[in-house]
């Protein structure tokens, strides 16, 4: 019967496995510290001089938002503006985080790296902010006069 690889016997067979598990054990210990802090990236975004602040975790989703009063009196739209705003930076720094990361455990341009970020823009699709058309303080002039004008929904 012949030897594959050239092992002399089971034994040194077996040493060889042994040896290629115990050098892989540290390589596998990075991966699982690092899966440990992408878990806990958090985006947090900012808008209306931090009036609005909105959180995201790696996944995209929203984990947190707050808006103080002061803005809701704007009315809908302004509202929903800034929200999108804040979100969308949320958004960009889960982006800006997560490579960070990865670069620091795998290299920047690594392959790992690379497939990493293309998972995170696809979990984090950047939303699109609707602009105001006027300062986002007062109606615009087309729009004042209309009977069912609520100011937008938010």
């Amino acid at each position: 019967m012949s030897n594959q690889r050239g092992y002399s016997g089971p034994e040194e067979a077996l040493a060889a496995i042994a040896a290629q598990t115990a050098a892989a054990e540290p390589q596998a210990e990075h991966a699982r510290a690092w899966s440990t802090e992408v878990a806990t990236i958090q985006g947090v975004g900012v808008a209306e001089h931090g009036d609005v602040r909105a959180m995201v975790d790696i996944q995209g989703l929203l984990t947190g938002l707050s808006v103080k009063d002061t803005v809701t009196t704007r009315g809908g739209r302004a509202t929903t503006a800034a929200i999108q705003l804040a979100v969308r930076a949320a958004q960009e720094s889960v982006r800006q985080q997560a490579l960070a990361s990865s670069e620091r455990a795998w290299g920047p341009g690594s392959a790992t790296s690379e497939a990493f970020r293309g998972e995170v823009e696809a979990a984090t699709p950047l939303i699109e902010v609707e602009p105001l058309a006027t300062d986002g303080r007062s109606l615009p002039s087309n729009e004042k006069d209309r009977p069912d004008n609520d100011g937008g929904t938010w």
